[in-house]
């Protein structure tokens, strides 16, 4: 047998009377299917614990619970396999609707649980999708076997940070930085891509292989939106000087644990890494927005504007490679914007 253990949020308000057709429900879909388990209410949070056969138990939290549109941020909490023993036999499914039963536990009980349920909320905005996919999916990541994958990488960096590092105050400096981060977050989760980390100014992420073009799809639209948020931006405000360099790279790329016992991260590195890394600062010498490898212009879509910048010798490798670029964006100006950032710096 499986047991899962899994919390969601409502996503609307629901009544007592809402409780108790989930409820009913629960009874009648469990009860036919050899299912057993308990589901505790507490403010706008779902606890459930459901026992059983373990493709029952796969079918009624992949196919009902996940897409149920009452309820959101569904994440499993634990998953246990060979279950030999049910905790709950005689419960088809055991409601505690502690919004409305005061009594059901102490007061003080209900107050440490509903603040284990907000932390764990809060840990899951600091974690990486790929760590949240595996433990929603009941798979401890502190397990998980490394990987060797072939992917697209696209890293992301602000052009000209060390200089707004040195004289903008901090809260206008992470202010700078947030921008930065969710607009290339959305743009790469809107194209299918993953967020591995945010690498202090600078955004690391990849794509599947199969994906390289809406890779080079995310990266237009980082570019596009962040000109967007420089035409808004209010004179004299270090938006309006807000550029990014964009490097992406083809390659071979290790994905797994790192670190030790005390401090661990699920990371991606290899040389697909280290390449985007390493074209994402050519930009700034080549005056350019946007530089891709080889392995990239060849997988993008045929329709794209792709110019080659001719070949380029890359720190730690051996061999020149030829880089491409995109035409339609206008070239950039560093020498000139790093004047500008530094005039706007000193008048503030």
């Amino acid at each position: 047998m499986k047991r899962m253990f899994y919390v969601s949020r409502f996503s609307r308000p629901l009544s007592k009377r809402d409780i108790e057709q989930i409820h009913s429900s629960a009874v009648r879909y469990n009860s036919q299917r050899g299912i057993t388990g308990m589901l505790v209410c507490l403010g706008d949070t779902f606890f459930q614990v459901l026992e059983g056969k373990r493709a029952t138990i796969d079918e009624l939290y992949y196919k009902r619970i996940v897409p149920d549109n009452r309820h959101s941020d569904v994440i499993c909490l634990k998953s246990e396999s060979g279950v030999s023993q049910r905790m709950f036999p005689e419960w088809d499914m055991r409601v505690f609707d502690l919004n409305h039963e005061t009594e059901a536990l102490p007061m003080a009980f209900r107050q440490t649980l509903s603040a284990l349920l907000e932390s764990h909320y809060t840990i899951a905005q600091y974690t990486q999708p790929s760590v949240l996919k595996m433990l929603e999916k009941g798979v401890n990541p502190a397990a998980a076997k490394p990987q060797k994958k072939h992917i697209t990488v696209l890293f992301s960096d602000i052009i000209g940070f060390s200089q707004f590092a040195e004289r903008l105050r901090s809260d206008d400096l992470i202010d700078l930085v947030n921008r930065h981060a969710q607009i290339c977050i959305e743009q790469v989760s809107r194209n299918g891509g993953q967020v591995n980390k945010l690498l202090g100014d600078g955004v690391l992420t990849y794509f599947a292989d199969q994906d390289t073009d809406a890779a080079l799809e995310a990266a237009i639209s980082i570019l596009r939106e962040m000109e967007r948020h420089r035409r808004s931006a209010r004179d004299g405000s270090p938006h309006k000087l807000l550029v990014a360099g964009v490097g992406l790279a083809n390659g071979v790329a290790y994905e797994g644990n790192v670190g030790s016992e005390l401090k661990r991260d699920f990371t991606i590195l290899g040389s697909a890494v280290n390449q985007a890394s390493r074209l994402e600062l050519l930009t700034r010498r080549l005056n350019v927005r946007i530089i891709m490898s080889e392995a990239v212009a060849k997988r993008a879509n045929p329709s794209r504007n792709l110019i080659s910048l001719g070949r380029h010798q890359l720190i730690g490798q051996s061999a020149a490679v030829e880089i491409f670029t995109l035409g339609s964006f206008e070239p950039l100006n560093i020498k000139r914007l790093r004047a500008q950032i530094d005039e706007m710096l000193l008048r503030n």
